[in-house]
């Protein structure tokens, strides 16, 4: 049982409960983290079931490596490792505690803003301090982070393939998003864009 194999997964849990913990905070605190749209069906019943399929098949490749308990959905070709090399083992621990330390941060430079999708029934404040002042999207540079750390740290095809899949539709996400605050937030943001970059 490798100690790298163990961190991957630990690191999993630490991310979900970072998050939850998060959201279950604002919950308590009567704030709404997210809302529905005219698109609730197609969220609901589409994009939300197979947001958990990949969830459980993520998890199932993270615990089986732990715990050899042969419960996959892929075949060997997606699920083996294309290296073991120690020095990109080492390079995921950073990449996936770097994201994780990020996460933190900005989860609590967002205080109460924090809202999962684009509704503009349900704005939070514009964040532009601590790590919003270096970053416009630091949430979204800790998810990418976090997926090339298990890449790295794992090495399958598929975890190659989320890692670059994560990369490619996270910023077609932040395009979206990007016109959705210049919409509603309008001089406000369009002013923070000028000055803080999209990601470094």
């Amino acid at each position: 049982m490798s100690a790298f194999k163990i961190f991957a997964l630990a690191s999993f849990f630490i991310l979900e409960i970072v998050i939850a913990g998060k959201t279950v905070v604002l919950k308590k605190n009567n704030i709404k983290v997210s809302s529905s749209s005219k698109n609730a069906g197609f969220a609901k019943y589409f994009l939300f079931p197979v947001y958990l399929l990949v969830v459980l098949v993520f998890l199932l490749e993270l615990i089986n490596p732990v715990f050899y308990t042969g419960l996959s959905f892929l075949p060997a070709k997606l699920s083996t490792p294309l290296s073991a090399s120690v020095l990109l083992q080492t390079t995921g621990v950073i990449f996936t505690t770097v994201s994780l330390i990020l996460l933190s941060k900005t989860l609590f430079d967002f205080k109460n803003s924090l809202r999962f999708g684009t509704y503009s029934n349900n704005l939070g404040e514009l964040i532009t301090t601590g790590i919003f002042s270096v970053s416009r999207n630091p949430f979204f540079i800790s998810i990418e982070l976090y997926f090339i750390g298990i890449a790295l740290l794992l090495t399958t095809p598929f975890f190659i393939a989320i890692a670059l899949l994560s990369i490619i539709s996270i910023h077609f996400y932040i395009l979206k998003e990007e016109k959705f605050l210049a919409d509603n937030y309008g001089e406000a943001y369009k002013n923070y864009a000028k000055n803080v970059r999209r990601y470094f």
